[in-house]
C-alpha cells in the first residue's frame, strides 16, 4: 500500500523527534524504502535514505516526487526547508532508520491486507472498524445518511459522550446543501450533539443505497491525510455493505433459511429436518420462544439496516437467530443456549427494542421443533394485536392479548351485537329506555365472582337495593348463574360490548 510523506513524517518523529523537516506532501503515491548510493538516478516516487555525504543541495533540490531521508543536517537550512527532504541528526544509524520506514509500510499493508480479508469474510462490519484503530486512532461510525447507525468501533462503548448516540443508534445528519459534493469526496462537520470534529464520506451499494463512514474527532486530533485513509476504509466498507445484501445461492442450509423456509413452505414438515437442525446443535427437546419484531417500509428497503438489527438481537440473545420474513423480522431464541428464562431474554432486548423505536409480539415458551410455525403464527398475532389495541407498548406477550384475539375471532364473521348474550343487551335497552341500572349491576356481579356483598359495595348502594334489583332484573330475562358455559358467555359478551364502546370512542 502507497502512503504519503505526511504519514511517513508524523510517524517517524514520534522515534526521532529531533528531525527537520520540509514541506510534506499528502499525496498517497510513496513506494517502500531504498539506500541512496552517491551517482545512481533517483526512482519515482521512492523513499530514499542518504548519507550526508552522498548528496548535494543541487540534488535535493531536484529529487522528483521522492521523499528524501538524510542522515546529516549540515545541509539543512532552516530559512529554505526543501520540499520532500527530512534531516536527522548525524547519530542516527542509516539501517535503523531504513528499519523504522519498513516498519511504517509494515503497519499499513497490513491494515490493508486484513481490510481486504474481512470484507470478503463473514465477519461483522464492527470488526472491520475496530481493525482500523492502529490507523486512525478515532472511533469510527458507519450510517444511513438518515443517521441510524449500522455499526461502530468498540472504543465508543467506553466513551460518555457517545452513550446517548448508541442508545438511540441515531447520529446527527449533516448535509451541505449549499455545497453538494460527490459522494466520494471527504467533508468536515461538528456535531453539535458531542460537539466532535467529524471526517465522512458518502458511499453507494448496488442497490443505490446511500450509506455514511465516520470518523470522530475523541481521541487524536484529525490530521490532514485522514482523508485519503478514509477514503481507502470506505471501499471495503463498501465491498462488506454489498456482500450482506447479496442473497445466498449456494446449496447448503444456513439456519435462518431453515427456519424461513419452514415457514413459508406448506410442504414441509420440520420434524423431517430434525437432522438438518443437528447440524446446528438444535434439539427436538430445547426450549424456545419465537419473537416478531415490526419494521417500518423505510428499513426493510435497506437491508443492512435489518441486517444489523438482526446481528444487534443475535449479540444480546445468545443462542437466537433473527431473519427478515415479509414486514418483520422474525427470531427464535433456544432458552438451551440462552441459559436463562425468557423473562431474562426480554429483559436483555427490551432497551434495544425500546431506543430503536421496534415494536415486538412474544409467543409463549415451547419445546419440539414441529411446533416452530404454530409458535411463529403466535409471536406475529400479538404483534399485529398489540399494534391495534396497544399501541404504546414496547412489547406484546400473547399471553396478554390472547382475549382480544379469541374477541376478534368471535367477530370476523358477525358484528358483535349478533354474537352477544341476548339477556344482557335486553338489560342494556331496559336501562336506556327506563333509566335503570340493571346492566351495570349484572356486569359488578360477575367481576366480584357473584359475592352479593362486594358487588353492593362496589356499586356504592345498599345490600338489600342490590338484591331487590337482581330479582328484579330476572323478572326482565332469564340467566342461570348456575351454569358455567353461561357465566363464561355473558362474561364475553361484556368484553365484547367494552371493545365496541371503547373502538366507536376512538372513532369519534
Amino acid at each position: 500500500m502507497r502512503i504519503s510523506m505526511q504519514i511517513l513524517a508524523d510517524r517517524l518523529r514520534q522515534n526521532y523527534p529531533d528531525c527537520q523537516l520540509g514541506d510534506m506532501s499528502e499525496e498517497m503515491n510513496l513506494k517502500r524504502p531504498l539506500f541512496y548510493q552517491n551517482g545512481t538516478d533517483f526512482k519515482k516516487n521512492k523513499v530514499y535514505i542518504a548519507r550526508e555525504a552522498d548528496v548535494t543541495e543541487l540534488l535535493l533540490a531536484h529529487h522528483g516526487d521522492n521523499l528524501i531521508l538524510v542522515v546529516g543536517t549540515k545541509l539543512c537550512s532552516s530559512q529554505k526547508p526543501l520540499q520532500g527532504v527530512c534531516f536527522f541528526p548525524e547519530s542516527s544509524n542509516p539501517e535503523g532508520l531504513f528499519n523504522a520506514v519498513q516498519r511504517i509500510f509494515d503497519t499499513y499493508d497490513a491494515w490493508d491486507e486484513r481490510m481486504q480479508n474481512l470484507a470478503f469474510s463473514e465477519r461483522t462490519l464492527k470488526t472491520l472498524l475496530d481493525a482500523s484503530h492502529r490507523i486512525f486512532h478515532n472511533p469510527i461510525m458507519v450510517s444511513t445518511t438518515e443517521g441510524f447507525i449500522i455499526d461502530y468501533s468498540t472504543l465508543m462503548d467506553t466513551m460518555p459522550e457517545f452513550q446517548d448516540i448508541l442508545q438511540h443508534n441515531q447520529v446527527t445528519v449533516y448535509s451541505d446543501e449549499e455545497h453538494s459534493r460527490a459522494a466520494s469526496e471527504v467533508q468536515h462537520y461538528q456535531d453539535p450533539v458531542t460537539q466532535k470534529n467529524n471526517l465522512f464520506v458518502d458511499i453507494y451499494d448496488k442497490n443505490r443505497n446511500t450509506y455514511r463512514v465516520i470518523i470522530v474527532e475523541a481521541t487524536r486530533k484529525l490530521k490532514v491525510y485522514d482523508e485519503y485513509l478514509l477514503l481507502h476504509l470506505a471501499k471495503y466498507v463498501q465491498q462488506m455493505l454489498e456482500k450482506y445484501t447479496v442473497l445466498q445461492s449456494d446449496i447448503s442450509y444456513t439456519l435462518d433459511r431453515l427456519l424461513s423456509n419452514i415457514l413459508t413452505d406448506e410442504n414441509i414438515d420440520a420434524s423431517s429436518l430434525e437432522h438438518r437442525f443437528e447440524s446446528f446443535h438444535w434439539k427436538e427437546a430445547h426450549t424456545y420462544f419465537c419473537m416478531n419484531i415490526h419494521v417500518s417500509t423505510i428499513d426493510r428497503q435497506n437491508l443492512t439496516v435489518v441486517r444489523f438489527i438482526c446481528n444487534r438481537i443475535e449479540s444480546l440473545m445468545k443462542g437466537s437467530c433473527a431473519f427478515l420474513l415479509d414486514e418483520n423480522i422474525v427470531v427464535y431464541v433456544n432458552l438451551y443456549y440462552y441459559g436463562k428464562p425468557l423473562e431474562e431474554a426480554l429483559k436483555a432486548v427490551a432497551g434495544f427494542l425500546r431506543d430503536s423505536y421496534l415494536k415486538a409480539g412474544i409467543s409463549y415458551e415451547f419445546s419440539g421443533l414441529q411446533s416452530l410455525k404454530q409458535y411463529y403464527l403466535q409471536s406475529r398475532i400479538a404483534l399485529e394485536e398489540g399494534l391495534r389495541h396497544y399501541p404504546l407498548r414496547w412489547v406484546n406477550r400473547f399471553e396478554d392479548i390472547a382475549l382480544d384475539y379469541l374477541m376478534g375471532k368471535c367477530t370476523e364473521r358477525l358484528e358483535p351485537e349478533a354474537v352477544c348474550s341476548r339477556a344482557v343487551l335486553t338489560l342494556r335497552n331496559y336501562d336506556a329506555e327506563h333509566k335503570t341500572e340493571y346492566y351495570v349491576t349484572l356486569h359488578t356481579y360477575l367481576t366480584c365472582q357473584m359475592n352479593a356483598v362486594k358487588a353492593a359495595k362496589a356499586l356504592f348502594i345498599h345490600r338489600s337495593t342490590f338484591l331487590y334489583r337482581m330479582a328484579h332484573m330476572k323478572e326482565l330475562v332469564h340467566i342461570d348463574l348456575e351454569n358455567p358455559d353461561q357465566l363464561l358467555y355473558l362474561l364475553l359478551t361484556y368484553k365484547l360490548l367494552e371493545r365496541e364502546d371503547g373502538e366507536k370512542g376512538l372513532e369519534e
